[in-house]
């Protein structure tokens, strides 16, 4: 997003600090809310909602840092396990539901939130591990079920348990379906009719025990639920079809011909048909398939995937708008990862080999390998993330089983994918050809419009994970590398303006994490770099690892995403750790490159970075390089251009970077003049804003003066900027009046039009002075609070460059202009207030020689009219806070007759009482008038007489 990011980074610096104190509030509050007082500290039967939103309030504060719970995780859960267990055991039938009339849950409600607070917080693979698991509370938790929820058929009545108890309850029961004893032997017998029951379509086994036929109806009511509750369903069903004394029942046999069943009969209209049921037995295939054995998934590998394929190729009825979403197609991928990985393994067994089609349908071990490598290729590009993420670790998986001649294939495809989809801007190359492995790759620019970025990030996170795992062939290493540092540079917008590159540049992060953390520097320093030949603009690299760290340096310092900078950071400390003294002062590196430093973008770009480039000239050629592309100058954000000039303008004054100069310069010749138009998010004039905000903090700091340019090349005539058939000129802000494209050329200009007007020694034609006048009346009416500063500065440091006569004219018709406005409007259009704001700028700026009656008696009567006769009160603060001063300091020194006539509009300013819709807006009047009061205070100035008058005396 094009935003200011790092607003939470003071939050995450506090958080790690205080959390020994929130641990400790937590744990206080604990026994108070679980207990009564008094000497039999009992066990409450209900809860005040108020403590139980507390508590979660506490644990949520971790959910950016849950690993700070960790210390003491077992001691804050354990009491509350306790407390269910024995309400349970004790009290199940003196469940209470909610009073809507008062704010109390009952005991287990309220717990069970606590607990799914946790879940959602720390995960609940993490939080299951410290519930109970002993035998004899399995059939005590099944009949509290039953009994605090009732029937099935009662599932929209109000005396129900809400979701976030059923789900606790379902991963209670899950953990408990781990027990080592047999069902059968801490079963007891059924004793009349239970409220579960199995649906009509499934055959249990004869001899199912009763805990496990309670079990399987419960996983199976809440299959097809829409919320939580189905993921805590599905992981009961697999672990208890896939226990051992299940298996010898042949459980599993028959709830996956059910799946079977389900998925290719025919759909109906009850809730078996709705998205939700077929989500959870998707589901269940893909944990199945995930927790089973060799021996017990063998047997049904080819029908799961011939199932799957049918969905695929909408051969079945669900299929119709199913994988429309996000999560079917997820799950797919989820199914079609150990399935590939058990295929493998069963293949390479022979003993297992023949399990494989007993009984089955006969299919080629190519074809369906290839089936499912060619659908996740094709998922890698899927719009949604989540399947991409899913598809891309997949792949990642799958290849650690493969040879090393399919591993290599698959690494090739991708490459060539990611090669065919990365499109380069070949205009701008500089003659040399482009090679990434070089740092005048940053010269080249991505036409990213062409790329797709769902496409680079599926292919470029692929590549990460594959070098997570050492799966890539070490021939491909080079390729892969360039890829990466490829993926950094990554950025498309879209037509709303939104970024769609910060997915492929966190990738790429965490690929060049990979590289340093699993390959050796051995490994690293054969790969070799391309270094510029042309006259020391670049300092040569040693190594790939130099190339990769002043990569990082600038990507941890100018992306505009904070999780990027973060990411690079982090992959940056792990380069330097991991390869000791190949990174150019690693150590103090990465002490100022620090993950905390560069959350805030501001203090990314102008401090981090001006601090990282005193270090190595590869630092500070890879900064130097980074400013004028997207990251900087041509950023969205119109403060981070200013600041972006700002440093270039740094380190062109301080480093001497004439490698810089050169890659603006460049930019700037291949860029044609912006044409505005009307689409939402298009903003063609912003890099030209930033280059010539680039280009005025450069002539600032004295790059442009005559006594330097002769000890160094002037890449660009700036000039060429304030020319007529420049870039910005006066149309563009007439065309657009007062809106954003407006604002950004009269800033680019007037930033310009000032840094050329204030050099000590400005060569500048009088031609070239007229066209400057122009631009800045242009300006006067179209200007606004936050323009008006610049536009100011530039007028001034204008008109102190031409001759007296041709500033008095000047000025004499700016006040006329003013005098003749109305309702704060002049009369060729636009706000009169920038024009009374620029003059009284000019007139503080003309002390030094003598101004006639006539002119001074103009000044006054500009004053007056406006104080009495404008009824707008921007006109009026406008002339108080900017004109009144300097017309009456000179009307004292030079014409002390003409004062007087400023004493009655000034106590009428005191007196303004204006009022309207926004309330009394005559106070900013009477504030800007005492004001005026505070510095004339001099007795030459004002008499007794008027200050008896003014304050009313």
């Amino acid at each position: 997003m094009a935003t200011e990011e790092g607003e939470g980074d003071d939050v995450e610096i506090y958080l790690p600090r205080v959390s020994a104190n929130v641990i400790g509030e937590l744990t206080r509050s604990v026994p108070l809310f679980l207990r009564k007082k008094g000497a039999g500290r009992g066990i409450r039967k209900v809860v005040k909602s108020s403590n139980t939103a507390k508590i979660e309030r506490l644990i949520g504060t971790f959910q950016e840092w849950p690993q700070l719970l960790d210390p003491a995780l077992e001691h804050l859960i354990q009491p509350f396990v306790t407390a269910f267990v024995h309400y349970v055991q004790n009290h199940a039938r003196r469940y209470r539901q909610a009073d809507p009339e008062k704010p109390v849950d009952p005991l287990p409600r309220a717990i069970c939130k606590v607990l799914y607070t946790f879940c959602k917080v720390r995960g609940p693979k993490v939080i299951s591990r410290f519930l109970r698991n002993e035998p004899d509370i399995l059939e005590p938790m099944l009949d509290a079920f039953d009994l605090w929820n009732g029937p099935a058929e009662r599932a929209n009545s109000s005396k129900q348990m809400i979701w976030g108890e059923k789900y606790v309850m379902l991963l209670w029961l899950s953990h408990l379906a781990l027990t080592p004893f047999d069902l059968e032997s801490i079963s007891t017998p059924a004793v009349g009719t239970t409220t579960t029951s199995l649906p009509t379509t499934f055959s249990s086994p004869p001899a199912l025990p009763n805990v496990a036929h309670r079990l399987l109806a419960l996983a199976l009511r809440y299959l097809s639920s829409a919320s939580k509750e189905r993921d805590a369903a599905v992981s009961l069903l697999v672990r208890l079809s896939l226990r051992p004394d299940m298996q010898h029942l042949q459980l599993h046999h028959r709830l996956l011909h059910w799946v079977f069943s389900s998925l290719n009969g025919p759909v109906d209209s009850t809730a078996r048909a709705s998205i939700y049921f077929y989500t959870g037995i998707l589901s269940y295939l893909a944990g199945f398939l995930r927790s089973g054995g060799g021996k017990t998934v063998a047997p049904f590998l080819i029908p799961i995937f011939q199932c799957i394929q049918a969905i695929i190729t909408n051969h079945v009825a669900i299929a119709d708008g199913f994988l429309g979403s996000a999560v079917a197609r997820k799950l797919v991928i989820k199914i079609y990862r150990p399935l590939a990985v058990h295929y493998l393994s069963v293949s390479a067994d022979s003993n297992l080999n023949a399990l494989l089609t007993s009984g089955m349908s006969q299919i080629d071990d190519p074809d369906l390998l290839d089936s499912i490598f060619d659908h996740l290729l094709t998922s890698l590009g899927d719009k949604d993330s989540p399947v991409r993420l899913t598809a891309s670790k997949a792949l990642s998986v799958i290849a650690q089983k493969l040879n090393p001649d399919m591993t290599a294939q698959l690494v090739d495809d991708i490459i060539r994918r990611q090669q065919e989809n990365n499109v380069y801007d070949r205009s701008a190359d500089t003659g040399k050809g482009y090679n990434v492995l070089s740092m005048d790759s940053t010269a080249s620019r991505r036409d990213s419009p062409q790329a797709d970025p769902s496409a680079s990030h599926g292919l470029v996170l692929t590549l990460s994970h594959l070098l997570y795992r050492r799966s890539a062939p070490p021939a491909y290493l080079s390729t892969v590398i360039e890829l990466l540092i490829d993926g950094l540079d990554f950025e498309q917008r879209s037509p709303m303006g939104t970024s769609l590159g910060g997915n492929v540049r966190d990738a790429a992060c965490f690929g060049i994490w990979s590289i340093a953390r699993k390959y050796s520097t051995a490994e690293l320093l054969s790969i070799h770099t391309t270094n510029p030949q042309s006259k020391g603009e670049h300092r040569p690299l040693n190594s790939v690892i130099e190339l990769l760290a002043a990569k990082l340096v600038l990507t941890a310092t100018l992306d505009p995403e904070g999780n990027i900078r973060r990411g690079a950071s982090a992959a940056l400390q792990e380069l330097v750790g991991r390869h000791p003294d190949m990174v150019p002062d690693g150590i103090q590196l990465i002490q100022i490159v620090d993950y905390h430093a560069v959350g805030l973008r501001s203090r990314a770009m102008n401090d981090v970075s001006l601090q990282a480039v005193v270090l190595d000239k590869i630092y500070l050629d890879a900064i130097t390089m980074g400013i004028p592309s997207w990251r900087a100058i041509n950023s969205p954000v119109a403060a981070v251009r200013r600041d972006a000039a700002v440093v270039l303008a740094h380190l062109v004054g301080n480093h001497g970077v004439y490698p810089g100069m050169l890659s603006l310069c460049r930019r700037s010749e291949t860029l044609e003049k912006p044409r505005y138009s009307q689409r939402k998010g298009e903003k063609p004039g912003d890099e030209w804003h930033g280059i010539y905000l680039a280009h005025a903090a450069i002539i600032r700091e004295g790059w442009f003066e005559e006594s330097l340019l002769v000890h160094r090349p002037n890449p660009m005539d700036h000039h060429l900027l304030l020319e007529e058939d420049g870039i910005f000129g006066p149309e563009d802000i007439k065309s657009h009046g007062r809106g954003a494209a407006s604002e950004v050329a009269i800033e680019a200009l007037c930033t310009m039009i000032a840094a050329v007007s204030g050099q000590s020694k400005p060569y500048v034609t009088l031609s070239q002075l007229k066209y400057h006048m122009d631009i800045l009346e242009a300006c006067f009416k179209h200007c606004t609070g936050q323009t008006l500063i610049v536009v100011k500065i530039a007028t001034v440091s204008t008109i102190n460059l031409l001759e007296e006569p041709v500033q008095l004219h000047l000025i004499t018709g700016w006040l006329k202009d003013v005098k003749e406005s109305r309702n704060g409007q002049l009369r060729s259009g636009g706000s009169n207030v920038a024009l009374i704001t620029v003059v009284g700028a000019a007139l503080q700026s003309l002390k030094t020689y003598p101004v006639t009656e006539d002119f001074m008696s103009l000044q006054i009567d500009v004053v007056i009219s406006q104080l009495r006769m404008e009824s707008n009160v921007g006109t009026k603060c406008a002339v108080l806070n900017c004109l009144f001063l300097p017309v009456f300091n000179r009307a004292c020194s030079d014409y002390p007759q003409l004062k007087e006539e400023l004493k009655k509009p000034l106590i009428e300013s005191l007196n303004d009482h204006t009022i309207d819709s926004r309330g009394d807006i005559g106070s900013e009047v009477r504030i800007a008038a005492i004001n005026i009061l505070s510095e004339t205070t001099a007795p030459s100035q004002w008499d007794t007489i008027f200050y008896n008058e003014a304050f009313g005396i």
